[in-house]
Formats: C-alpha cells, sequence, structure tokens
C-alpha cells in the first residue's frame, strides 16, 4: 500500500482532514496486526460453563471451514450466560494461528426445550443423557452434596413429574447409600453428603405412571471428563460359565445390557473402545479392564417428525497412535474426541453413509475413512477439517490401514482385492488379489499386511514385494482382525462365534477361544491381553500369550 503527501494547504486548512486521515491509518494498520474473525450462525449443541466452552453445530463459515459441528473456547464465561441446548446462535469468532475463539454470541431464536425431527441425546444441563424406551434421562451430580435428574420425551421436551417418584443410589467411600428425589425446580433432585474425586457412579431408580426405569449413571463431579451410562457396576469380573460353550474362560468379561456394536484399541495397548447399542462409547484401560471415561454424545441427528425413535450406535472406531484423539462414526456423522476427557472436539468431513472403516495415520495428522454405499476411501486431513484426497478402487472400498510409517496405504475393496496406495501421491502402487468377497479386515503387522476376508481366508503379504507368504482357511466367513503390540499375533472372529490367535509368522492357530456367542463384532489388542465383544453385549478380557 502507498501513502502520499497531502499538499501544505490542505495541512494548513484543513485539520479535520489530516485528523480523519490520520486516524484511518491508524486503523488500517491495527486491522492488519490483528487476528482474522468470521461470524456465523448455528445451533447450540450443548454449553459447558465451568469450562468456557460451547459447541455448535454451524452453518458454513465463508473462507474458513463448511457447516460442522465443532466445540469452541469462549472469551468470557458471560458469553454463555442464559445460552443453552437448541438455542440458535448468531456467534462471532477469532482466529489466532490454529486457535478458534468465540468471542461474540448471541441468542436469535428461543429454544422451546424439545426439537421435533432431531435424535438428541445431548446434554441440556450440563449431565449425562441416556434414553429409556420414549424417555430421556438427564443425571447430574454436583461436588457440595447434590444429583438433579430431568425427565423428558422422546425429543427432550419436559414431562410433568407430578406422578413420578424415585431414588438415587450412590456407591460413596464407605459404602452404597440410598436417597429419595423428590421435585424440586422442575426436576427431581437428591440431597446427599459432599461428593468427591473426579466421578461417582450412581444407580437412579423412578417410577412413573406405575412403571418403573432403573439405569447405572457415571456422574463426573467436574467438567475434566464425559460421564457415561449403562456401565456394568461390577465391572470386569470372571465370568460364570456359559451353557453351550466349550474351553476356557476369559480373565473377565463386562456385561453390557445390550448389543456391542464396535470395538477398538489404542495401538499402544493402553485402551480399549467399546460402543455399544444406544448406551455411547466408553473407553476401558487395559490390561485391568477399568473404567477410563465415556465419550460425549454425538450432536442431534436430522430426522422427519413422525419417524419413530431408535437408537444411536457406533459402526467404525480408531484410536490415534500417541492416544490421544479418537475417531468415531456415528450413523452419517464422522466425529472427533479427546480421549483423556472424552470431550467432542468436532466433525470430521465424511460423505453420506454408514462408516464402514477408520485407520489413523502414525503421526496423528491423517485418516482413512470408507462408508458403506460409498466408492472411494477418503484421506482427511485432520487438524485442518478437510478431504485431502480421495484414494479409488476397482468397485467400493471396504477395510483401510496404514503401514508403519505411514508411506502407504492399504484399502481393502468390495471384491475382495487389496489395492497398496503411495500415501503421499494417492497413486496405487500395487493390487493385491485375495478372494472375491469383501475384505474388510486389514492390519500391518510391521512389514506384513494382514488380511482377514469373507471367503474365509487368513492372508499374510510381504507389504514391500508384494508377495503372498501365508494362507491360511478357517473354514467360515472372517469379519474381524487384530494384531498384537507385538506384531507377533493376529486374532480372527468370524461367523462361527469362535476367535483364533494366529501366529503371524506361519498363520498357524496357537488357540480357539469359544466361549461368545451371538456374533462376535469387534477385536482388539491391550497390554498383555486380547479384547473381545459381541452381539450380546459381553466384553471380554483374555490372557493370551
Amino acid at each position: 500500500m502507498a501513502f502520499h503527501r497531502t499538499s501544505r494547504y490542505a495541512r494548513e486548512t484543513h485539520p479535520p482532514l489530516r485528523t480523519t486521515f490520520a486516524a484511518s491509518l491508524l486503523a488500517v494498520l491495527a486491522l492488519a496486526c490483528r487476528s482474522a474473525t468470521y461470524t456465523a450462525a448455528g445451533d447450540v449443541v450443548a454449553v459447558d460453563e465451568a469450562a468456557g466452552r460451547v459447541t455448535i453445530s454451524h452453518d458454513d463459515i465463508p473462507d474458513l471451514m463448511p457447516a460442522m459441528t465443532m466445540e469452541f473456547p469462549v472469551t468470557s464465561g458471560t458469553l454463555l450466560a442464559g445460552v443453552a441446548a437448541g438455542h440458535r446462535v448468531r456467534f462471532a469468532l477469532e482466529r489466532d494461528g490454529d486457535r478458534l475463539t468465540v468471542v461474540r454470541l448471541q441468542i436469535i431464536g428461543q429454544g422451546s426445550g424439545g426439537h421435533p425431527g432431531l435424535h438428541d441425546h445431548t446434554p441440556h444441563h450440563g449431565g449425562v443423557v441416556v434414553m429409556a424406551g420414549l424417555i430421556h434421562l438427564e443425571a447430574l451430580a454436583v461436588p457440595e452434596g447434590r444429583v438433579r435428574v430431568w425427565v423428558t420425551d422422546v425429543w427432550r421436551r419436559p414431562v410433568s413429574l407430578a406422578d413420578v417418584t424415585g431414588t438415587v443410589m450412590l456407591e460413596l467411600s464407605h459404602g452404597r447409600q440410598t436417597f429419595p428425589l423428590v421435585v424440586a425446580n422442575e426436576a427431581l433432585e437428591a440431597r446427599t453428603p459432599p461428593l468427591a474425586g473426579d466421578d461417582v457412579r450412581a444407580r437412579v431408580e423412578i417410577v412413573r405412571a406405575g412403571s418403573p426405569l432403573d439405569l447405572n449413571f457415571v456422574l463426573p463431579l467436574g467438567s475434566a471428563a464425559a460421564g457415561a451410562v449403562h456401565v456394568p457396576a461390577a465391572g470386569c469380573v470372571p465370568p460364570a460359565e456359559r451353557p453351550g460353550t466349550a474351553g476356557r474362560r476369559p480373565r473377565c468379561a463386562i456385561a453390557f445390557p445390550r448389543a456391542v456394536s464396535a470395538l477398538a484399541g489404542a495401538p499402544d495397548g493402553s485402551l480399549a473402545m467399546v460402543a455399544v447399542d444406544d448406551a455411547g462409547v466408553t473407553m476401558w484401560r487395559l490390561p485391568e479392564g477399568r473404567l477410563a471415561t465415556g465419550l460425549a454424545p454425538p450432536p442431534p441427528l436430522p430426522a422427519s417428525d413422525d419417524e419413530p425413535p431408535h437408537g444411536v450406535s457406533a459402526s467404525a472406531m480408531a484410536v490415534s497412535n500417541d492416544a490421544t484423539q479418537a475417531a468415531v462414526s456415528i450413523e452419517q456423522k464422522l466425529l472427533l474426541y479427546e480421549v483423556a476427557s472424552g470431550r467432542l472436539r468436532g466433525e470430521l468431513p465424511a460423505p453420506t453413509g454408514i462408516g464402514r472403516s477408520l485407520a489413523w495415520s502414525p503421526d496423528g495428522t491423517q485418516l482413512l475413512a470408507t462408508t458403506f454405499s460409498d466408492p472411494p476411501a477418503r484421506l482427511l486431513l485432520v487438524a485442518e477439517r478437510r478431504e485431502e484426497r480421495q484414494l479409488r478402487v476397482d468397485g467400493e472400498a471396504a477395510g483401510v490401514a496404514f503401514s508403519p510409517d505411514g508411506a502407504r496405504a492399504a484399502v481393502g475393496t468390495e471384491f475382495g482385492a487389496i489395492a497398496l496406495f503411495d500415501v503421499a501421491s494417492g497413486v496405487p502402487a500395487r493390487t493385491l488379489a485375495a478372494g472375491h468377497r469383501p475384505a474388510d479386515a486389514l492390519a500391518f503387522a510391521g512389514d506384513r499386511l494382514v488380511a482377514a476376508s469373507a471367503d474365509g481366508k487368513l492372508r499374510i503379504w510381504d507389504a514391500s514385494t508384494g508377495e503372498l507368504v501365508v494362507e491360511h482357511d478357517a473354514g467360515t466367513p472372517l469379519r474381524r482382525l487384530a494384531v498384537a503390540p507385538s506384531g507377533t499375533l493376529v486374532a480372527t472372529a468370524g461367523h462361527d462365534d469362535a476367535i483364533r490367535v494366529h501366529d503371524v509368522g506361519t498363520g498357524g492357530v496357537r488357540e480357539t477361544l469359544t466361549w461368545h456367542r451371538g456374533g462376535v463384532v469387534g477385536l482388539a489388542w491391550g497390554r498383555g491381553v486380547l479384547v473381545s465383544g459381541d452381539a450380546e453385549g459381553w466384553v471380554a478380557l483374555w490372557d493370551v500369550e
């Protein structure tokens, strides 16, 4: 920008002009030094006043990002006064490097407390939400000594509490104690002794119009972590013998009330993620099988007003190599979470469709994703929340995996072939023949690529040469596999409910585990343990050498 000297006449006879010009120049320079600011509109999904954060499902933000759901910090907690989930807001974001902060927030539409057309499992009061039949319960524990429970209908509209009674049983340091719930300020409330620790386990039992409901909650006592629902109070315990099963039993098992829909493990073996139908996702520490935290619920999902209520389940999950981030595919959304706290950090771009397979790059900067009925695999840049490129295969993409150095990506297909891509260029280096059935389960074990196929074959290739070095016929369609952190063992699961533990070098079966029933839907390795989950709601931890 060039600035021109004003004439003496102008300087002497028009001092206001000199003042105005100087002020304008200072304003231009100030604007040049300030961070960029963007304005947008959206719907509030969740408010965390204690942490000074708000989650907004926003419209397109020109020159910044497409429409998605993200959690943002606010410059001051006063911006959140009166703001609640369901409000339509106009807001301003200030960008400082990679950090986006809400600097202005204005409510432009009052929430009615319920939104027909949205399946909403998000907290409206900062608590933990669960759906039971056609009722939602949101529970909140306060360290000073109080538990509150809000009762709403399927669309999250408040219901009359005139015919509702109940109790809450808490697991306290000196044992279990039960407290009555009474109506107070449009919620049910129990007065308790002061509550200590990071969280408290609560069993809420209510009777509404003669119908009983009892549900388990893990309620956080601060803003550091999300809570959890439907977590068995006993945790991981030695299981009883199951009729109709043979062989040894797992070291311990967790009995969820509903089917496990997906399972994933941290590559370092420190954690296992468990998704349960309509009961959210929880993180478990390994090898002990102890609850770490729950993941925050997904943003509200659109639905027609007359659509019957349904559960929300994760179909694919993955944990980053450093165990700090988790990606979860829920219905038609691909969500990014912070592992330590369970907080929802944002939404990644994803094609329409149910998630099929996810894989993190070793450095945690990229995510490879496939969905049913969408032909390519999509390579996403996580920090930038955008798609970098599509990896196209012959037919529909299925399972995905990254090589340990992140230079190659394997993409299975609906027709059995597996394409090996150079990640930097997106060019396929070679195609591996793997039968004629979907290749949904892929993993690298060092320089070897392991694949379990619906044709019943476990195949292992030398990824650098493309040579097939192992082929083992399991005799049943294989759906899941997991490679041990050591890279020497691989576990597979098929339609016969059995889990086979193979030697990576030979493909030979070291042991067959036959305790599960109802279909093994997920496998993951931990530190010294193998984790498995089934459609009857059982998660088992096995001591496998």
